[in-house]
């Protein structure tokens, strides 16, 4: 080879292999901006994933609440000791599973939290919502006047005890620390006492516009009839049914009579006449909407009753009828057939996580 050419050939490669690192560096920018741009997009389809399934468990915990408010358990509900939580379990129309925790702190209030928990696809975090509403357990407006409410008159025998001044027990539903009330022992249109009993009259309060009571208690009892349980029945019933906690039941005949021992805890109706032939205790109301003839039995009732005198006007106790008037056994029973309300708390709380 010619000393010239092979000159211009070690030249040649001494400038190609200058060329080479900057080649080598140029590449390694490309490749971190390549990276750079595919993380950037990486953590932003993660950011988007992560909102989008925050919005999405936001909607889910408010269906949540609003499918546990539109189907409310009210015999559940009414079931749970006060300070204690009920938990279910709903799924949402695109198959999110909520979890709805239910705790009541007086028995015509309860606080309901629907919690949500989505794990998007492709990242490891988790999303969770929750979202609690405080909510009022409206009942219906049964007219509780007094201990015994009566739109008739109230034939009361020389040992009859009915009293309205409300008095807290230990074991009882709402514990030693609450409100307590005092009302009439009897609210009637009328009460006829024996003229020989050492006791007197009983102090009554004296219902001089019985039609405003009577709608009332119109008004209530198809609330109370749709909201209880029913069972049919007519001549003497042979015992009630022993649940734990409070339930509402509506005995539907013409007449009805308990022969033998029964015990109620709730709401019991009778939608005609009521003949106690043996023992009855209820702790809660008793609603009468016929007669109520207590006069050869023992009747117990630690709460409130309320009779309309349907067909007959007289309520005739005996010597065994015991009424005392208990606020929070009133309103354990009146929250088994009550409904939720938003009012008057309007509260809705979103915590944020």
């Amino acid at each position: 080879m010619a000393p010239g050419r092979a000159e211009r050939s070690r030249g040649h490669r001494r400038r190609a292999g200058f060329v080479l690192p900057f080649v080598v560096v140029a590449a390694a920018l490309i490749a971190v901006l390549g990276f750079t741009a595919i993380t950037t997009s990486w953590r932003a389809v993660r950011a988007a994933r992560l909102a989008a399934s925050g919005v999405r468990a936001q909607f889910a915990a408010d269906e949540g609440l609003a499918l546990h408010l539109d189907a409310w358990p009210a015999e559940s509900v009414a079931a749970l000791a006060l300070g204690t939580t009920h938990t279910s379990r709903l799924t949402t129309q695109i198959g999110d599973p909520i979890t709805v925790r239910l705790t009541r702190t007086h028995p015509l209030v309860a606080w309901v939290s629907a919690e949500v928990t989505l794990k998007p696809s492709g990242s490891v975090a988790a999303v969770q919502r929750q979202v609690t509403r405080v909510v009022a357990l409206d009942p219906p407006s049964l007219p509780v006047i007094g201990a015994l409410t009566a739109i008739g008159t109230v034939h009361v025998a020389e040992l009859t005890t009915i009293a309205g001044q409300d008095q807290t027990d230990t074991g009882d539903a709402c514990g030693p620390l609450r409100d307590t009330r005092a009302v009439p022992p009897i609210a009637a249109a009328m009460v006829s006492a024996p003229a020989h009993a050492e006791r007197g009259e009983p102090a009554f309060l004296r219902l001089s516009d019985t039609t405003r009571v009577r709608a009332a208690f119109e008004a209530a009892w198809p609330a109370i009839l749709a909201r209880s349980a029913v069972r049919h029945a007519e001549g003497n019933v042979s015992g009630l049914p022993q649940m734990p906690g409070w339930h509402a039941l509506v005995l539907n005949g013409p007449q009805v009579a308990v022969p033998s021992p029964a015990r109620w805890r709730g709401l019991l109706a009778i939608s005609g006449d009521l003949v106690v032939g043996g023992s009855l205790d209820v702790e809660g109301v008793l609603v009468v909407r016929g007669r109520l003839d207590a006069r050869r039995a023992s009747l117990r009732v630690r709460g409130a009753v309320v009779t309309a005198s349907h067909g007959h006007p007289d309520v005739e106790l005996g010597d065994h009828t015991r009424i005392q008037f208990d606020r929070c056994a009133v309103l354990m029973a009146l929250a088994t057939v009550a409904l939720p309300r938003s009012s008057p708390f309007f509260l809705w709380v979103h915590p944020a996580f």
